[in-house]
């Protein structure tokens, strides 16, 4: 019988075995919409509490202009500042993806990666389909 892990553990995994190659990557978090950090790590000049609570609320105003504005779904946030980048994703109803990169990354590459550490979460954790 194999030992079970914690969704915290899957998420951790996921993240590295997606992330790790990555020269470019600063930080992958799996944080909820609520705010609070579940797996990974902030970026590298902030405060854990602060990053994932601004990184949800950005989310979360993004789709609020959308749902009064142009009544469509957001499929990611990029928020771009002098040296870096934030991209945003939606992983269920109650979790995103936050991934800190340099300016010079790919956002394609990036985008691509994000959502193939989505696909296998909801994979390997069913019920966050």
């Amino acid at each position: 019988m194999q030992p079970v892990k914690s969704v915290e553990n899957v998420l951790e995994e996921i993240i590295l075995d997606q992330f790790v190659k990555e020269a470019q990557i600063q930080s992958v978090a799996i944080v909820s919409k609520t705010g609070l950090m579940v797996a990974g790590k902030a970026a590298p000049t902030s405060r854990t509490e602060t990053f994932s609570a601004m990184a949800a609320i950005i989310f979360s105003s993004a789709e609020s202009t959308r749902t009064d504005l142009m009544k469509d779904k957001v499929e990611h946030v990029t928020v771009v500042f002098k040296s870096t980048k934030m991209l945003i994703a939606e992983v269920s109803s109650s979790l995103l993806i936050v991934v800190t990169a340099d300016k010079a990354a790919d956002d394609q590459k990036v985008l691509d990666d994000m959502q193939k550490a989505i696909t296998r979460t909801k994979e390997e954790l069913v019920w966050l389909r």
